[in-house]
């Protein structure tokens, strides 16, 4: 649990947040038989315990576990939000009653590769968050390039604050005190790019065209750093501006050779005008044609 809008970082990171495959129940087996231990960095997983995300049904459904305040996590199933949806992200949202927490949730999956933010809107002070990612299936890497290695990943980004949202989507609370109503998680809407030397092993990136969207404020780029790509194919790093540290992300490539990348991120005090601004973003993006 964190505080929100002008509250200081306190990380909180649950112990299952590094084992196994959040997008499966915690009693299923892990589905990838390379990376059965994927391990999603603390900071990001913060509150967020699992993810179960079914988009074969008529409406998609997503069960989520954690994200709450209760010491114990336990499961939710959020309703699916179309009002709400990002760029390529699908929308999902729980408020049980008008005085009870708001949470959004953003999934993408291109195939089997998958991702996902959670994050409530907070109340009396505080909220709670995280992010994950997976993959199905062993890690297949790309075959020789025409740009000596090089794989470039596109799409859009989208992000939630500890910053409020329009309050559009909350169960009216007439007569109830603002400091006592729960709030709505501020979105951020933006673009992510990847490049992947995968002769060297190592992975950078940028989330540019930054909008929090019920401001309608530009946001400061964040620079995905460079760092090594497991064995796996899954990798983990800092968010930077600048080169200065604002955060930490993750990731992992899946697909026929790579053809896919999912991963998430948590950033702090990385927007000026902003006090104590804390946000959780994902990338789910598609590879680019090779370069001719």
């Amino acid at each position: 649990m964190k505080r929100y809008l002008f509250g200081m970082a306190t990380a909180c990171a649950l112990s299952a947040c590094s084992g196994g495959n959040p997008f499966l129940d915690e009693e299923e087996p892990p589905t990838d038989p390379v990376a059965p231990g994927l391990v999603i960095p603390a900071e990001v997983a913060s509150d967020l315990d699992s993810v179960v995300y079914d988009p074969t049904g008529p409406v998609p459904t997503l069960t989520v576990k954690g994200v709450t305040f209760e010491g114990d996590p336990f499961s939710e199933v959020y309703a699916r939000n179309t009002a709400l949806d990002s760029g390529d992200y699908q929308a999902f949202t729980r408020q049980a009653s008008a005085l009870d927490a708001h949470s959004t949730a953003y999934v993408r999956a291109i195939g089997d590769t998958q991702g996902a933010i959670v994050v409530t809107g907070g109340q009396f002070g505080y909220y709670n968050g995280g992010g994950t990612y997976s993959r199905a299936g062993a890690f297949d890497r790309p075959g020789p390039t025409q740009d000596t290695g090089n794989v470039k990943y596109s799409g859009t980004y989208v992000g939630l604050l500890n910053y409020p949202d329009n309050g559009n989507d909350l169960i009216p609370a007439p007569g109830v005190p603002v400091e006592q109503r729960p709030r709505q998680a501020g979105r951020v809407t933006g673009d992510a790019r990847i490049v992947a030397d995968f002769d060297n092993n190592r992975v950078k990136g940028l989330v540019s065209n930054r909008n929090y969207t019920a401001r309608d404020i530009a946001l400061q780029d964040l620079e995905i750093a460079p760092t090594d790509i497991n064995p796996d194919g899954s990798f983990a790093g800092e968010i930077t501006q600048n080169q200065q540290k604002k955060g930490e992300y993750g990731g992992i490539f899946g697909g026929p050779e790579a053809s896919a990348v999912a991963g998430a991120l948590y950033a702090e005090d990385h927007q000026q005008g902003l006090p104590d601004i804390e946000e959780y973003g994902l990338f789910v993006l598609d590879r680019e044609p090779a370069t001719p």
